[in-house]
């Protein structure tokens, strides 16, 4: 009796463990054949009543586990794709529904919904899934951005940036390709499938790279698209941002266009109070009252590209970019008169500069897929920058000329950056290595009050390898990095290495909790500017100087992220340290009755953060609410100084919708920042936007700072030799109205797009202006 009630346990667990089994299948595109990353699979009982939901991994797979016996209903849902429906039998086995295919919705949006946590944390990046309503009202892909309001972010409509809490440079892709803000511009809403938020970039990256914003797009086997969007202001300033891109393609190939054009004229006033403090005579002080002057500026940056495509095999993309800035009337140009302690007759000052650069290059990009999950990729980037700078200065008492200073600067650079990637994908972890090398020669010409002509190479080789990998609920990433510096300037020969390691480690409490730290250590080179020989007047009682003594720099970084999501409601929780050793920063010297503006290798800097982002969404979709109150301290350890500075800050965001019907309101205190002996202020503005947006165009009303009066920004500076405060104002732009019209023209059909995983480019022209910085 015993044996027959013991076997009679032992069958009912087997056969419970059985009736307990999997469902599984893999998310696919139809018209490809590649997996769908990240697709929202959800399970259902035949009367639709809800069981579970996941999402795909990378490799569009997925599976539930522990279900029971039963008939069922296996939904598929991704965005711009036609939602699919199978029925799923189970009876005592595992159950494989194959490829489940998907096909792209020919009506933007038509039936698409997220369904469950539209943001996947990942080890290394945060995965966002764009709902249907925020791409519905989302005129590009930068304003997607704002009102998919992530913490860290905000974007700077002033001067047409992206910005991250704690300063750094935020890299910008589509498809992995590096891209500019302009490019974001012309990015359809209902073309991007998702965003890839790196807000801690590892070694892949590089150094000094504070975020990776990684558009994921989708494009067409045939037609075309041809798009604009035109932001111009309709006040008394010269504000304009206007974009045009148009998109043919055909098979496997795909050619663009696109062009941004960028305008700004803008009066500011400065007020300037700065202390000389003489080793053998009283101090001087100079206080100085502006006028309004003219600040006025033009971009125009073009871009052709052509990418060749055959899914899962290749990947091939030229991009030929050429970049064109004039500045006629500089930003630090000032007129006005300096009232001095030492004499009762004022100085009357004229300070004027203009710069002009050119910038072709040319960039190219090759990914192979190899067997067994391996990836290699190679991108080498050309590019040269033809740039002049001209300044006039001038100081005249009672209508005798006191200071007479012209430079004008001829600058040619040219550089090449290349890049190797090896990459190896298993079932839990991934292997990634590589090698970059990049290679610069600089030929500048000063001429005018200083004559000199400097010539430097330099050159930087990186060097890592790194490794994810999962285990139960955490995720890890080791790495491991070398990198080589060398520059040459006449007689001066210098060579640094640095080893560079970095761990990243994650912990997902549940699906509604996670955990990650962030610790690494990078290097940076001092910017060619700073390396040069050369000194320039800036005025009758100041020198900047370059330095080709400087060293590289190292610095640790250690970050801290704990987010909590549920339903209406979010919170994230960020705090960083960052030390930087020997940092090139300011040094004024005092030298035959001149002070001298210099960077030195100073001791070292400390910077601390924290900032919670609170979200609530009270209607789903409708209402959106962000909310950031932070802090930063700064310490800087000069040779000869200590400063400290604390700064406390605050950012909220709103954003609405209902129908087409679309307001966003923005507001930001300052957020200032502190390095060396100096204090820049952050600006104080808000911004409020409202209306109508439909799938192929929109029309949109806003104004900056619209209950100001001022908008303006301070900085500070804390030398001993040379104290002062500065101010600049303006009333041009609080407030600034704009009007902003978006207009596509689009047809044929879409498929799921390769994705680019290399960026390199090189922005800096290397010359050193005579104006303080």
């Amino acid at each position: 009796m015993k044996f027959a009630l013991l076997t009679l346990i032992i069958l009912f667990y087997v056969q419970f463990a059985f009736a307990q089994s999997k469902i599984s299948g893999t998310a696919v595109d139809l018209s490809t054949s590649s997996p769908i990353e990240f697709t929202n699979i959800a399970l259902l009982h035949k009367d639709s009543t809800f069981v579970k939901g996941i999402a795909s991994d990378e490799k569009g797979y997925f599976v539930f586990d522990n279900i029971p016996d039963g008939d069922y209903l296996l939904t598929a849902s991704y965005v711009g794709y036609e939602k699919k429906c199978i029925p799923v039998s189970k009876s005592g086995k595992d159950v494989n529904v194959g490829n489940v295919t998907l096909q792209t919705s020919d009506v933007s949006l038509g039936d698409v919904t997220v369904n469950g946590n539209s943001v996947i944390r990942k080890v290394d990046r945060q995965v966002i899934m764009p709902t249907e309503a925020q791409l519905k009202v989302s005129t590009n892909g930068v304003n997607l951005l704002q009102n998919l309001q992530l913490p860290r972010l905000y974007i700077d409509p002033v001067n047409n940036k992206i910005n991250i809490s704690g300063g750094g440079e935020v890299q910008l892709r589509i498809n992995g390709v590096l891209a500019q803000i302009n490019d974001i511009v012309s990015i359809r809403p209902e073309d991007i499938i998702r965003i890839e938020f790196h807000d801690d970039p590892g070694l892949r990256y590089g150094g000094g790279v504070a975020a990776v914003i990684d558009y994921i797009t989708r494009r067409k086997e045939s037609g075309g698209n041809i798009s604009t969007n035109l932001m111009n202001g309709i006040s008394d300033v010269g504000f304009a941002e206007d974009h045009f891109s148009a998109k043919a393609n055909h098979k496997k190939s795909e050619f663009t266009m696109n062009a941004f054009y960028n305008y700004r004229a803008i009066h500011w006033t400065r007020e300037n109070d700065e202390t000389f403090v003489f080793p053998d005579k009283p101090a001087l002080q100079r206080l100085e009252e502006g006028l309004p002057t003219k600040f006025k500026d033009k971009t125009l940056n073009t871009l052709l590209n052509y990418s060749l495509v055959e899914q899962d095999k290749y990947y091939f993309n030229a991009a030929f970019r050429y970049n064109w800035d004039d500045t006629p009337h500089s930003f630090t140009n000032k007129v006005g008169q300096i009232h001095t302690s030492n004499n009762p007759d004022p100085l009357t000052i004229s300070d004027q500069s203009s710069s002009t650069a050119n910038a072709p290059s040319l960039d190219l990009y090759y990914q192979r897929n190899l067997k067994n999950d391996q990836l290699i990729i190679f991108n080498v980037v050309g590019t040269y920058i033809d740039s002049k700078n001209t300044r006039f200065y001038q100081e005249h008492r009672n209508e005798d000329l006191i200071t007479d200073i012209f430079s004008n600067v001829v600058g040619d650079k040219y550089s090449l950056i290349a890049e190797g990637i090896y990459e190896k994908s298993y079932k839990e972890s991934k292997l990634s290595t590589g090698i970059r090398h990049s290679q610069s020669y600089t030929d500048n010409k000063y001429s005018g009050t200083a004559d000199a002509e400097v010539s430097m190479n330099f050159a930087e080789s990186f060097a890592y390898v790194e490794y994810q990998f999962k285990k139960k609920k955490f995720s890890y990433t080791l790495g491991l990095g070398g990198s080589r510096i060398y520059y040459k300037q006449a007689d001066n020969d210098v060579t640094t290495y640095f080893l560079r390691p970095t761990l990243r480690v994650a912990y997902n409490i549940n699906d509604k909790t996670f955990i990650r730290y962030n610790g690494y250590i990078s290097s940076y080179a001092p910017s060619l500017s700073d390396m040069n020989n050369v000194e320039q007047a800036i005025d009758s009682l100041q020198i900047r100087r370059g330095n080709p003594n400087l060293k590289s720099v190292w610095y640790l970084s250690n970050n801290l992220t704990i987010g909590y999501n549920k339903g209406i409601f979010g919170v994230e929780l960020f705090a960083n340290y960052n030390y930087d050793h020997q940092p090139v920063m300011s040094e004024v010297l005092f030298e035959s009755g001149k002070f001298i503006q210099t960077n030195e290798n100073q001791r070292s800097f400390h910077r601390l953060s924290t900032e919670v982002t609170f979200k609530l969404r009270p209607l789903k979709d409708y209402i959106s609410l962000a909310i950031t109150p932070g802090v930063r301290r700064f310490i800087s350890n000069g040779n000869n100084y200590t400063h400290t500075y604390t700064n406390s800050y605050f950012r909220a965001s709103l954003t609405a919708n209902y129908k087409n019907w679309v307001l966003n309101a923005e507001m930001r205190t300052r957020q200032d920042w502190f390095w060396g002996e100096s204090l820049n202020g952050g600006e104080r503005i808000h911004i409020l936007t409202a209306g109508y947006n439909k799938p192929n165009w929109s029309l949109m009303l806003g104004a900056i700072n619209p209950f100001e009066k001022t908008y303006s920004t301070k900085s500070v500076n804390y030398s001993a030799l040379t104290p002062s405060v500065s101010q600049v104002a303006t009333d041009n732009i609080a407030p600034m109205f704009f009007v902003s019209f978006s207009c596509n023209i689009n047809f044929g059909r879409q498929f799921k797009s390769a994705n680019k995983r290399l960026n390199n480019d090189d922005s800096d022209s290397g010359i050193m202006s005579g104006t303080k910085k």
